[in-house]
C-alpha cells in the first residue's frame, strides 16, 4: 500500500506540475513544491525497486550556476538599472595583474571590446574559453584565492534563497548536487565552500594548468549548450564507475537560459525513470524557444540571502 500510494503521488505531481507551480507565487513558494516533486520521485523509485535499499542508488541533480544559483554572473558581475551591484571576477583578475594581455590600469576596456567581438562574430564557443585563456601565465593559486575571497566577501550574499533552499534539501535527503557552468572553472570552484559542497562537483570552462600556472589550452568540452550535455553524461559515467552495481539516476536539472542550459535540461527531463518523473526548472528564463515548449517548469525568483536585495 505504501509503495502504491507514493507512486500515485509522484504520478499526480508529474501530471499537475505546471499548473501547480505556476500558480504558486507568494514568497517564491515554488521551492517547497519542487522539493516535494523531486523527493516524491526518489521515494517512488526506491519503492518500485523490489527489495532494493536506498543505498543501491545514487541520485543526482544538475545545476547551472550564474543566474541560477547566483543572482548575476560571477565572471561578469551584476548591474541593475545601470548601477553596479557587484563586480565580476574577470574585472578583478585584470585589475589584480593576472592577465599578460590586458594591463591592470587600462586593459579592462580593451578586454571587453575584444570579448564582444568574439561573442558577436564567432560565438560563445570561443568567447567563453577566452575568459580563462586571457589569464594565461598567472598562478592558479592566486586566481583561486581571488575568487574565494570574492565569494566569501561578496558573492555568497547574492545566492538565490529559493535555489539554496532546494539545493540544501536535496543534499539533506541524499541527492548529490552538481554544477555545470559556462563561467571559468577556476571561478566557479570557489563557490564550493560557501555552498558546502565538494569542489569536485563544480565544472566550468577549463584550461589546462601546467607547473601551477594557467595555459591557453582548453580542456574539452566547453561547458555551454551541447557541451553541458557532454559534461553531464561524462559525470554520470564516472559516478557509475565509482559505484559498480548501483543505479545512477538524475532526478532534476536547473538553469536560466534556453540557449545555454536548455540542451542539458531537456536531456534530463526526457530520460525515463524507473518510477516518477524528472523535473527541469527554468529560473527567470522568459518565453521558451519552440523546441522547449511545455517541458520545463518556469519559475520567477529574485530574493537573495543578503537582506535588502
Amino acid at each position: 500500500m505504501k509503495m502504491k500510494w507514493r507512486m500515485a503521488l509522484a504520478l499526480a505531481l508529474a501530471i499537475c506540475m505546471p499548473a501547480l507551480y505556476q500558480g504558486a507565487s507568494a514568497e517564491e513558494a515554488h521551492a517547497d513544491q519542487v522539493i516535494s516533486h523531486i523527493l516524491g520521485a526518489k521515494s517512488a523509485i526506491i519503492d518500485n525497486a523490489e527489495g532494493a535499499a536506498s543505498d543501491q542508488f545514487v541520485f543526482l541533480a544538475f545545476w547551472d550556476f550564474d543566474d541560477t544559483i547566483l543572482k548575476g554572473d560571477c565572471a561578469g558581475g551584476l548591474r541593475i538599472d545601470d548601477k553596479t551591484v557587484y563586480r565580476g571576477l574577470t574585472e578583478l583578475a585584470i585589475e589584480s595583474g593576472y592577465s599578460q594581455i590586458y594591463d591592470r590600469d587600462e586593459g579592462l576596456a580593451r578586454f571587453w571590446k575584444d570579448y564582444v567581438v568574439l561573442e558577436e562574430n564567432i560565438g560563445p564557443w570561443i568567447s567563453y574559453p577566452f575568459l580563462p585563456q586571457m589569464l594565461r601565465g598567472s598562478k592558479a593559486k592566486d586566481v583561486s584565492s581571488l575568487a574565494r575571497n570574492h565569494f566569501e566577501d561578496v558573492l555568497q550574499n547574492y545566492f538565490f534563497k529559493s535555489s539554496i533552499k532546494i539545493l540544501n534539501a536535496l543534499e539533506k535527503n541524499g541527492i548529490q548536487n552538481h554544477v555545470i557552468s559556462a563561467s571559468p572553472d577556476i571561478f566557479v570552484d570557489a563557490a564550493a565552500s560557501p555552498l558546502g559542497l565538494p569542489k569536485e562537483r563544480f565544472n566550468g570552462v577549463e584550461v589546462k594548468i601546467e607547473d601551477g600556472r594557467l595555459t591557453e589550452e582548453i580542456v574539452y568540452p566547453v561547458t555551454w549548450a551541447k557541451g553541458k550535455v557532454e559534461k553531464l553524461t561524462s559525470i554520470v559515467a564516472a559516478i557509475k564507475r565509482q559505484h559498480p552495481g548501483k543505479q545512477v539516476i538524475v532526478l532534476a536539472a536547473f538553469g536560466n537560459s534556453y540557449g545555454s542550459d536548455g540542451p542539458f535540461m531537456k536531456y534530463v527531463v526526457t530520460r525515463r525513470l524507473p518510477a516518477g518523473k524528472p523535473i527541469g526548472v527554468m529560473i527567470n528564463g522568459g518565453a521558451p524557444l519552440e523546441s522547449y515548449q511545455n517541458i520545463f517548469l518556469k519559475v520567477e525568483q529574485s530574493e537573495v540571502l543578503s537582506s535588502g536585495q
